[in-house]
């Protein structure tokens, strides 16, 4: 264990920490252990976590029909060899400063 780091243990019911593992695995966390860890360093700075909120809302049937329909247009643009292909970083980065 890093020397910077140091152990909590925390009494807690079973079904509080079966819930809370089911949630941490729900957002991507590897462990309940790796959840607090945000968590804590998150409060520490003074920021809020928002796991699972979605500020943005739900598109509006226009802007999703807009979304759907430029993903067409690039699929069948890849598929016809349309779309400049890269093989390295360096060649589409000079292609976006172009």
């Amino acid at each position: 264990m890093n020397k910077n780091f140091t152990k909590l243990q925390v009494p807690i019911d079973k079904d509080d920490l079966a819930g809370l593992k089911k949630r941490a695995q729900s957002l991507g966390f590897d462990s309940v252990q790796a959840y607090i860890r945000v968590w804590a360093k998150a409060v520490k700075e003074g920021r809020q976590l928002n796991f699972g909120v979605d500020d943005w809302g739900e598109p509006s049937d226009e802007a999703a029909a807009r979304l759907n329909r430029w993903a067409e247009e690039a699929e069948r643009d890849h598929k016809a060899g349309k779309l400049e292909t890269f093989a390295t970083v360096e060649e589409f980065m000079k292609d976006l400063r172009a």
